[in-house]
Formats: C-alpha cells, sequence, structure tokens
C-alpha cells in the first residue's frame, strides 16, 4: 500500500500508479483537457489498480451521458475483477459507491461517500463527488455540510486545500451565507488562481447579490484564459454573460454567447444548459437570438433520450420546445416512462421534473395559463430539479414571462415585485413590473419603474 498526496493508502504496489492517480484527480478538479492522456498514465502504470479504475468509472459517470454509464460499467467491472480481501475498507466503499451510482443509486452513493468522510476527511475524491452530486440531486444543505464537517480537518499544508475552502464556499452561497462565501472562495482563489469553482463561486456571490459590475470585473479574463479546460470554461464565460444580462447589455451577451459560451458542434451537459438559459433570458427581454436556437436545438435533440442529470432535462426541452422539433415530445415521454418505475429518483422526476418540462413545453406552444398552472406551484420549490439559484431563475422569468403574455397582469405584479425586492439592482426585473402595471392600466407608477430601470 503506497500513501496519496494526502496519506491516504492506495493499494498498489507501483508508485507511478500512485502519482498518476493523484495527477489525474487534480485534472478533474481543475477541468484540464489533459486528463484524457492522464487517465492511459493511470490505467497504464498498474493494470490491477483497483482504485484507479475505481476513479476512471466515476469520471465516467459525471460525463452524464448514456455512453458514459457504459464506460463506467466497463470500469467497474475491471475493478471488480481485481477486487479482494487485500483492499482497505475506504477502497471498499468506493467500489461500492461506483456500484450504486452506475446502478442508477445516485443518493445511495453520496450516503457511501459521506460514510467514507467520516473516517476519512482527507479523502478529496469522495468529498468533491459528494459535493458535486449533492448539487446536482438539488440537497444543498448536504452539498455544504459534507465539506464543513471534513473541513476542520485541513489546513494549508494539505495538499489542495483550497479546494475544499471553494466548496465550502458555494455551499454556504447556495444557503444564503454570502459573506462566509465570499470570504472562503477568495482564499482559495488565493491560493490557487487555477481553481475555477472558487472563481465560480464568488461570481455566484456577485450574482445573488446585484454586483453585476463586479461581477464582470472579477471574470474580466482574456478569451483564450480557459482554453485548456473542459466544460467549466463555458459555464464561467455564462456567468459573466449574465452579468451583462442583468444590467441590460444584451448585444454584450449574445457577442459573448457566440464568442465563448457556445462550444460548437459537441455539447457537454452543462453546455445545453447554459446556451438555452442564456437564449431565453435574452428573448424574454425583446432580445433577438436570430438563427442560434435553430441551431441550438439541432444539436440538444441527441439529448432527448438522456435522463442522466434532471437539471439537464429540464433544460434539454427548452431549445426543442422553442424550434417545435418533434424530438421534444419524445423527450417527454421517455421522461414519463422512467418516472413510472418505483424509487426516489422516479419520484423527483415525477414531482418536479416533468411538471417543469411541461411547463416549458407549454411556454413555447402559448398555452400561458398551462405554463402558470404547471410553473407556479412549485415556484418556491424548485431546489429538487438540483442547480444552482442563479440557474433555476430561468424558470422563475418563464413564469413571470408567462403571466404577462397571459394577460394575468395582477400576478405579473406580483411576481416582478418579488423580483425586484429581493433583486433590487436586476434591469429586468424594474422593466417587467413597468409592463405589468401597464398592463393593469397604471400609467404614472410603470414609468416610474421604467426609470428605477437605467443604471
Amino acid at each position: 500500500m503506497i500513501a496519496d498526496e494526502r496519506g491516504l493508502g492506495l493499494t498498489t504496489t507501483s508508485e507511478a500508479a500512485v502519482r498518476a492517480f493523484d495527477d489525474v484527480l487534480h485534472c478533474y478538479l481543475e477541468y484540464r483537457l489533459r486528463i484524457g492522456p492522464a487517465i492511459k498514465g493511470l490505467l497504464g502504470a498498474d493494470p490491477e489498480f483497483v482504485m484507479g479504475r475505481v476513479l476512471v468509472g466515476y469520471l465516467m459517470m459525471a460525463r452524464g451521458t448514456p455512453e458514459g454509464v457504459v464506460d463506467a460499467r466497463k470500469a467497474l467491472e475491471a475493478a471488480e475483477a481485481h477486487a479482494g480481501d487485500h483492499l482497505s475498507r475506504r477502497e471498499r466503499m468506493h467500489l461500492a459507491a461506483l456500484q450504486a451510482w452506475v446502478g442508477g443509486a445516485a443518493q445511495r452513493a453520496c450516503r457511501i461517500w459521506e460514510d467514507i468522510l467520516v473516517a476519512h476527511p482527507l479523502d478529496l475524491l469522495a468529498l468533491r463527488l459528494a459535493h458535486f452530486q449533492s448539487f446536482w440531486l438539488g440537497t444543498p444543505r448536504r452539498m455544504r455540510n459534507v465539506v464543513v464537517r471534513a473541513l476542520p480537518a485541513w489546513d494549508e499544508h494539505v495538499p489542495r486545500y483550497g479546494d475544499v475552502l471553494g466548496m465550502a464556499a458555494f455551499g454556504h452561497e447556495e444557503l444564503g451565507d454570502y459573506a462566509t462565501a465570499e470570504r472562503l472562495g477568495r482564499c482559495a482563489v488565493a491560493l490557487n488562481g487555477e481553481d475555477m469553482w472558487s472563481i465560480h463561486a464568488v461570481a455566484h456571490v456577485m450574482e445573488m447579490q446585484g454586483r453585476h459590475g463586479e461581477g464582470l470585473s472579477w471574470l474580466d479574463f482574456a478569451p483564450d484564459r480557459w482554453a485548456d479546460r473542459a466544460a467549466m470554461r463555458t459555464h464561467i464565460w455564462w456567468h459573466k454573460a449574465l452579468f451583462h444580462f442583468e444590467r441590460g447589455e444584451l448585444d454584450a451577451a449574445l457577442d459573448l454567447y457566440d464568442r465563448s459560451v457556445d462550444p460548437g458542434p459537441d455539447l457537454f451537459y452543462i453546455d445545453i444548459q447554459n446556451c438555452a438559459s442564456l437564449l431565453a433570458r435574452i428573448e424574454f427581454m425583446g432580445g433577438d437570438a436570430g438563427s442560434r436556437w435553430a441551431s441550438l436545438a439541432e444539436r440538444a435533440a441527441s439529448w432527448a433520450d438522456n435522463h442522466q442529470m434532471a437539471f439537464t432535462d429540464v433544460h434539454t426541452i427548452v431549445p426543442l420546445a422553442r424550434e417545435g422539433r418533434p424530438e421534444a415530445q419524445r423527450h417527454l415521454a421517455s421522461l414519463q416512462a422512467l418516472a413510472s418505475a418505483p424509487g426516489e429518483e422516479a419520484r423527483r422526476l415525477r414531482d418536479y421534473v416533468l411538471p417543469v418540462c411541461h411547463g416549458v413545453a407549454a411556454f413555447y406552444a402559448g398555452d400561458f395559463p398551462r405554463c402558470i398552472d404547471l410553473l407556479l406551484p412549485l415556484k418556491d420549490d424548485l431546489v429538487p430539479l438540483g442547480g444552482s439559484h442563479a440557474q433555476r431563475d430561468l424558470f422563475h422569468l418563464m413564469l413571470l414571462e408567462s403571466a404577462l403574455r397571459g394577460g394575468r397582469f395582477d400576478l405579473a405584479r406580483s411576481l416582478a415585485g418579488e423580483r425586484i425586492v429581493l433583486r433590487e439592482h436586476g434591469h429586468g426585473g424594474w422593466l417587467k413590473y413597468a409592463e405589468a402595471l401597464e398592463g393593469l392600466g397604471d400609467v404614472p407608477a410603470a414609468a416610474a419603474a421604467r426609470q428605477r430601470a437605467t443604471f
């Protein structure tokens, strides 16, 4: 058994395999494009290294595609073939977590990672996976707490301490503790300026507090700054575009979409989320996305039967429904079939994902009353979809837009009123409030609201 860089034992006789394991983990933490060659190096260093195979299986699952599940199952089978009593309890628990995740039991995998961390709080792999999967499963309190429980075991002398601070920062942000989140996030970035997750955590704080100008400065990177990174780079640029959007700078947001948010031919799951939500927001505010919708829908069509991640499902339907693609109905039908199964994930599909997807479809069909009927009951209970407050805001905006387009100006006034109180510095909230007041015939109040929308 040889120790990794934080002193945790790994069952192998190859020092090179352990160093390769550490390197692959670094690539994962920093979204490095060189992770493919790093994985090859890991597998070649010791073909019987069980934790190496488990790590590869985890990374395949993290792709969020059916093909990723197939590849993860192959890695799992290879790990199982070399597993035995010689493995440590921690390694056997990791193997069990991968078995659960590949088998569709992501919640069980999270619970196993949490159990690992009780005995081994320096297990950064378990920590990152529990943090991320809690995020996508819509359990933000667990997402934060799994990190802060481990945090006292860490300090600046432990390698990758900044990553843990950044995860804690994001967890605090999603639970509304913005001061703590920003403090921890800035500390993390000071320790490692390459830590995109921590940079992103601070950007979330600025978004939620309406500090859009500061956000643009915080994300003022050269266009090629993250060229050597995987899909997280497009999400960083999405955040920058969102700051432009909140300032009413729609052309700047669209320009950033074209240059940096849209990745081109191949979409990763977060690209569907980024692109669909940004184009929809811009269109809600009267911007013209033009042919971008058709291009996005063409590429998103292949994701219609994916269903590996609920939060991607509620975004995949957006371009498909917007463009009237037949895949939109296929997407809904296959989701319905999955929702009919037993289990906690099927229940989440029934209670949250399907109503939101049907609401999106109704919106783009022009059936605004149905959209309202579906989205309004969930307005304050969208967290189980997964994702962040900033991301889920798309569906609050769609509900507000449905009220305006459907002539429900009283409801629109109420929804926009909530928005301008909670997001006082958002350009769009005041404009939508003005629209609602105009619909109700209160022209002087509408004019005053429009004045508030200027910068």
